[in-house]
């Protein structure tokens, strides 16, 4: 089952973060009633949450099992966390790969933490694991670089495409930005950083090959 899990776990330091050229060339186009009921990143994902996560989940469950009854169970609720490679745990899915956390209207399918935060004036990063905010982007590690770039079924959910095809919509960069920075430590990488980075990507690759043909080292 994919996992979107490195979009919340970042890198230990040092790191050097870098942006996909996709974040600019594609759009983002949010569904404000839901997304569309068969086409939602809250089925067939794992989703990996921290403790604290776990703990803020658990303190709504009560009013969570309102909005999805099969949340409780006997005189409690269900068990919906399991555990992964500690300190961290996962969400456990449904039969069909639905997180439990996910209701269904006739049209729409939505985030049952979400729209009780949105209801109740809570603040949504307290309550929402950041693997789901964070959601199309995610970090790769590339080498010595970790890579912010976007989930690649963003692109068949249709919640992201290519901008000519979703005119008027802001780029992922400008619809993301202060999730990115969140996912980078505080702060997006400038442009100009990614193009060093490239620049010192294309003359290590000219000195391996160099040394590749007896012509790099000592001279």
């Amino acid at each position: 089952m994919p996992s979107r899990s490195v979009a919340r776990k970042p890198a230990k330091s040092p790191i050097r973060f870098v942006l996909d050229r996709k974040l600019q060339r594609y759009a983002y186009r949010c569904f404000p009633d839901g997304c569309p009921r068969d086409r939602t990143c809250c089925v067939g994902l794992a989703v990996e949450v921290s403790k604290r996560e776990v703990r803020a989940i658990d303190s709504l469950m009560d009013e969570l099992a309102r909005i999805v009854p099969t949340l409780r169970y006997e005189d409690g609720y269900a068990s919906v966390f399991v555990d992964e490679e500690p300190p961290d745990l996962l969400i456990e899915s449904d039969d069909d790969g639905a997180c439990p956390f996910l209701y269904r209207t006739k049209r729409n399918a939505l985030c049952s933490i979400h729209s009780l935060a949105l209801t109740t004036g809570r603040h949504v990063p307290d309550v929402k694991p950041a693997a789901c905010r964070h959601w199309p982007v995610m970090l790769e590690r590339d080498g010595d670089r970790v890579r912010v770039t976007l989930q690649p079924h963003a692109v068949k959910i249709g919640c992201v495409a290519p901008r000519r095809e979703l005119p008027g919509k802001p780029s992922v960069l400008e619809a993301y930005r202060e999730e990115i920075a969140e996912m980078c430590g505080g702060a997006v990488p400038s442009r100009a950083a990614e193009a060093r980075a490239q620049r010192d990507g294309v003359r290590r690759d000219v000195v391996r090959r160099d040394a590749a043909k007896g012509r790099g080292g000592n001279g």
